[in-house]
């Protein structure tokens, strides 16, 4: 997966090993990144169907009934189908029903002020913009993706300190992420995005739980 945003020379870190909790917190970042950049292709959906990702039984926490609500929806899914569905819900010529932009949903328009401000903090930490790609940095998937590299650290990098963390998460994802998964959910042309949408809404809320706390 190629995102909106690459890696530069410098992120913004500190030393130290990467917890088991928080390489499980990436690999979630990472499915995110993935199922919201394209549609899934059939080793996904068998990735998703097969990872014990969430610990845990559908009826002890809301994010693990979302997530077992996930994997069945991927056990039963035609990956043609999904394709068909991502088209038709988030690239289709014009309007699409959903965007998956954050300027969107915090100013009504594309390539708004948010997206000016995360580009600052963006080479602050040390991305850049990967000129391949076409989306701008505010995609949902490429702001999961620095989430994931934050999170774990690159091998040119070290991880990023959790008050780096906390503060690109409630800057650039808190504000709009539960409008983007309602968006989703109300959505005709959105069925296994739905069940993607909830488990990423669970996922983003239990972050910000943990953010305030910690």
């Amino acid at each position: 997966m190629t995102t909106a945003v690459a890696q530069g020379p410098r992120l913004y870190g500190c030393e130290g090993n990467v917890a088991e909790e928080d390489r499980a917190r990436a690999d979630i970042y990472g499915v995110l990144a993935h199922l919201f950049y394209s549609s899934p292709s059939a080793s996904l959906l068998r990735t998703i169907t097969d990872v014990r990702l969430i610990e845990g039984d559908a009826d002890q926490s809301p994010l693990a009934a979302a997530w077992h609500e996930l994997q069945k929806a991927a056990r039963a899914a035609d990956p043609e189908a999904i394709r068909e569905e991502y088209d038709h819900a988030f690239i289709t010529a014009g309007r699409p029903p959903v965007f998956l932009y954050g300027s969107v949903y915090q100013t009504g328009f594309l390539m708004d002020k948010p997206l000016a401000r995360l580009r600052e903090d963006l080479a602050q930490l040390g991305f850049a913009r990967n000129l391949e790609v076409g989306e701008p940095e505010d995609h949902i998937s490429a702001l999961c993706d620095v989430m994931r590299l934050l999170i774990i650290g690159t091998d040119d990098a070290t991880p990023a300190a959790l008050s780096a963390q906390r503060e690109f998460f409630m800057r650039h994802i808190a504000p709009w992420y539960e409008r983007l998964c309602a968006a989703i959910d109300a959505a005709e042309q959105t069925d296994f995005y739905k069940k993607a949408a909830a488990f990423a809404k669970e996922f983003f809320y239990l972050e910000v739980q943990s953010f305030e706390i910690a």
